[in-house]
This record gives structure tokens, C-alpha cells and sequence, in this order.
């Protein structure tokens, strides 16, 4: 149990430097953007690194939100019941999160198909022609790497809101108090 919350924790720490490195990127890939656009020599690329940049901020954002519990939520109801009917309710809802997250986890294993790679001795070419799976193939358009690489953050997401929910989980199973918060 304290393995995952420290887990969680470690990984949040993780992914708000990561977010705040890839912010920087964005921005600064923006304004190379703008000053390009204006002096009339533009760079094409910069518009798809961003764009990639910001799908994958998005995932990871999302993933530290959960670890914080400032996810999304109609708190209509919930503030209408109980403490021991919240915690009740939380416990629903971390459920179905980490029901999600195995799930994605278990398409990020099924998309990737690592044992059918292996299998044909990680030859990519012999892999797509058997499996019709481009993902370890696919090229980007302007910037010419693998979107393999922008494509990582999907199995890293499920991975660290898997991680995340279970804590979350456990957090309210055993009424443990948040990071940062007064028991």
C-alpha cells in the first residue's frame, strides 16, 4: 500500500516538471512561430511539434490532476450527502478511474502488440505486413520522426493514472489524508 502512494506521489512530482518543460517548449515553439509568420518565412514544422507537444502536456496534465483530485466533477450531489456518503461515492469513483485506466492500459498493450514484435524478431517491416499495425512506422509529416515517440504518452497515461486512482483508492478506503493535508 505505501509503495503506490509513494508511487503516486513521486510520479506527480514527475509530471508537474515535466509539465512546466513542456510549457516552456509550447511557448517558446509559438512565439518561433510568430516571429517566423511575420518576417514572411515560415516554419511548417513548428506548427506540428507544438501540436504534438500540447496532445501529449494534455495527457500528462490530466494524469497529475488525478493524483490532486482536480479532475473534473458535478459535485451537485455530493455536497448534498454525508461525509460517510461522499467517501462512499469516491470510493465509486476511483473504482471506475482505475476500471479505466486497466482498460487503457490493457488497448496501450493490445495497440502496441510488443509479443507479436517480438515474435517476428522486432522486424517492423515483417510485423506490418502480418498485423496491418503501422504504430511503430508511422511518420510525421513535417517534422519526418516516428510518431511512435509522440505516441508513448498514451501507454505512460494509462501507467500513471493506473497508479494514480489506485492510490486515490486506497486513500479513501483507508481514510488516508491527501499530501499536504492536515489529518
Amino acid at each position: 500500500m505505501t509503495l503506490i502512494l509513494t508511487a503516486s506521489d513521486w510520479i506527480a512530482k514527475i509530471e508537474a516538471v515535466l509539465l512546466k518543460a513542456l510549457m516552456a517548449a509550447v511557448t517558446l515553439l509559438l512565439i518561433l512561430n510568430v516571429i517566423t509568420r511575420a518576417i514572411n518565412w515560415s516554419l511548417y514544422w513548428v506548427d506540428e511539434l507544438a501540436v504534438n507537444l500540447m496532445v501529449v502536456f494534455a495527457f500528462v496534465g490530466s494524469s497529475l490532476m488525478f493524483a490532486q483530485r482536480r479532475n473534473f466533477c458535478v459535485t451537485l450531489v455530493s455536497d448534498a450527502v454525508s461525509d460517510a456518503t461522499r467517501r462512499w461515492m469516491s470510493i465509486g469513483v476511483q473504482s471506475v478511474n482505475l476500471g479505466f485506466a486497466l482498460f487503457l492500459a490493457y488497448a496501450c498493450w493490445a495497440w502496441f502488440d510488443p509479443l507479436s514484435l517480438a515474435g517476428y524478431g522486432f522486424d517492423l517491416r515483417q510485423f506490418f505486413e502480418n498485423t496491418f499495425n503501422s504504430v511503430y512506422q508511422e511518420v510525421t509529416d513535417t517534422i519526418g520522426i516516428r510518431r511512435l515517440w509522440f505516441f508513448l504518452v498514451m501507454p505512460w497515461f494509462a501507467f500513471t493514472l493506473t497508479v494514480h486512482s489506485a492510490a486515490c483508492l486506497l486513500r479513501d478506503i483507508r481514510r488516508i489524508p491527501e499530501p499536504g493535508t492536515q489529518p
